[in-house]
């Protein structure tokens, strides 16, 4: 049987996560939306997600982070349950500066 390199299911990153964008983080909400491919925007609760990948806590996660995300039904609807953040590369650049930090 011939090795499948070419999973018409697997991501552009070679998983099998749908892939987002991270649009908004709400931490006083300890919520956050991802944007899909299609434009749609989907919410996760810090609490209820489980990370994998680079980011080890929810204070890890930036706006404009590309992410792979599982989804699942919850009693408020579709939710994000899952999401896998990617290493960063050298073109990306941080977005964050010195917001939130005192000299």
């Amino acid at each position: 049987m011939a090795e499948e390199e070419n999973d018409p299911l697997a991501s552009p990153r070679g998983d099998f996560f749908h892939q987002g964008v991270i649009t908004k983080l709400f931490p006083s909400n300890n919520t956050g939306v991802v944007r899909t491919e299609s434009g749609r925007e989907l919410t996760f609760s810090y609490e209820l997600v489980v990370l994998v990948g680079e980011a080890k806590s929810p204070l890890d996660l930036k706006v404009g982070d590309p992410v792979g995300y599982d989804l699942g039904w919850t009693s408020n609807g579709l939710r994000i349950t899952k999401l896998k953040t990617y290493p960063k590369t050298g073109g990306e650049t941080n977005h964050s500066g010195s917001e939130g930090q005192r000299s």
